[in-house]
């Protein structure tokens, strides 16, 4: 926490140690979450909050832990990693991009609902199945 009577943060990470993200791999997935519990959304339509940014697993004496980074959609300072869906076309530059069902990003078809969270900004693109640069936006559902 900042030196603040407000108690601001300085970011948009959440720690999450409630789930095994390393086991099932999310690096990279969205979130939703339920009664403050994250979990990977699984929906076209309905908004992610979060970005899995890390996840790590630790087991010593017999007791396992997890350590999970989280980005805020829409509030981190710059880009992030997002995976691409295996059944996405190519991404270019300045493509945008929309929730998946896998819970990983697809690039933005018109004519459907769909919610918009992010702008490709890796220079060379990506490739189905890729972890890439990815600009988040706050998540916007779109219906035109």
């Amino acid at each position: 926490m900042a030196d603040s009577t407000l108690q601001a943060k300085g970011n948009a990470i959440y720690v999450d140690t409630t789930q095994d993200w390393q086991t099932t791999p999310a690096l990279g997935k969205l979130l939703t979450f339920s009664s403050g519990v994250p979990a990977i959304n699984a929906s076209t339509t309905v908004p992610a909050v979060a970005v899995v940014l890390d996840a790590r697993t630790r087991t010593a004496v017999g007791t396992t832990t997890y350590l999970n980074s989280l980005g805020i959609l829409g509030e981190m300072p710059g880009p992030m990693r997002g995976l691409i869906d295996l059944a996405s076309v190519p991404l270019f530059f300045g493509d945008r991009v929309m929730q998946a069902a896998s819970g990983a990003l697809t690039k933005e078809v018109t004519g459907s609902p769909r919610v918009v969270v992010g702008i490709v900004t890796d220079e060379n693109g990506a490739q189905p199945g890729d972890l890439t640069e990815i600009t988040f936006l706050t998540p916007c559902y779109l219906t035109y």
